[in-house]
């Protein structure tokens, strides 16, 4: 029987949230109406991982990992939607400093580990972490992925972990920027170049942890990297990923959303992809 997690309870679960300081943005940053925090600029993100994963979470204790944790919103998300489930809680990523751990482990009794998920970028080599998740093969019962793999060079690496990790019929599930989203278009065809969320040529910066996008996917090449990883792909879709609600708008901002609104009805334009992979009930990973 799977989990129930809807909108109605996230909804709530949102209203009674209170942001720890690694979600929450300058109260003064000028892009936004208000001050605002992590889960509420990535609402719409944020509840559709959730809400879909719910179909696929089986019944009885979990163990969930959430790989690209920082700042930790979706694990302190979950721990409140699965009140009074016995859920073990897994973060893994860069980020990761002392005060993080601490204070994830007191909110929501996560477990916060430091592994290099993209080992081939070369910025991350020499720092000596990890790149292999040290939790047993077949140990997880669910993998998230949220907004993580276009800040990979390669993002083969954390789906093989991925594989390895989740037990037998497990699940992963990932969203990512939809590259052939409207506003790309439209970018295009007024000259301007598509790429401008990507690291720039030649940025030269090692104590840069956080990148910004190396690649993005289309919904095709989303599922043509789980694919090779070992995965079969259950749900592969277009959604409204992108929140502007909480956005400063200029008159122009306001043309410009105005002249997407009608392409939203295709999905090929809207803004954000969403993918889960499962592995084989006979796999090993």
């Amino acid at each position: 029987m799977a989990v129930t997690l809807s909108r109605r309870r996230f909804d709530q679960v949102v209203r009674d949230y209170r942001p720890l300081p690694f979600e929450t943005f300058a109260s003064d940053d000028p892009r936004f109406r208000e001050p605002l925090h992590h889960v509420l600029r990535n609402r719409d993100r944020l509840c559709a991982a959730v809400v879909g994963a719910g179909r696929y979470l089986p019944p009885g204790p979990l163990t969930v990992a959430d790989l690209g944790t920082y700042p930790g919103s979706l694990l302190r998300l979950l721990r409140r939607l699965l009140s009074g489930r016995a859920c073990r809680l897994i973060g893994v990523g860069l980020m990761i400093s002392d005060h993080f751990r601490r204070a994830m482990a007191e909110d929501c009794d996560a477990e916060i580990l430091t592994v290099n998920l993209d080992p081939g970028n070369h910025h991350l080599r020499d720092k000596g972490y990890p790149t292999r998740i040290p939790l047993g093969d077949g140990s997880v019962d669910f993998v998230f992925a949220l907004e993580v793999i276009e800040h990979l060079v390669s993002p083969s690496h954390l789906l093989a972990e991925a594989v390895r990790i989740l037990r037998p019929g497990g699940h992963i599930l990932a969203t990512t920027p939809n590259v052939a989203r409207i506003g790309n278009v439209f970018k295009l065809v007024i000259g301007r170049s598509n790429f401008d969320r990507l690291v720039p040529l030649d940025y030269d910066n090692p104590d840069d942890e956080w990148r910004l996008h190396f690649q993005e996917y289309t919904l095709a090449e989303l599922c043509g990297l789980l694919q090779p990883a070992g995965f079969s792909v259950a749900v592969a879709r277009h959604f409204m990923g992108e929140d502007t609600r909480y956005l400063v708008k200029t008159p122009r901002r306001r043309l410009v959303e105005l002249a997407k609104l009608p392409f939203s009805i295709v999905p090929h334009f809207r803004a954000s992809l969403f993918a889960v992979g499962r592995k084989p009930a006979g796999g090993t990973g």
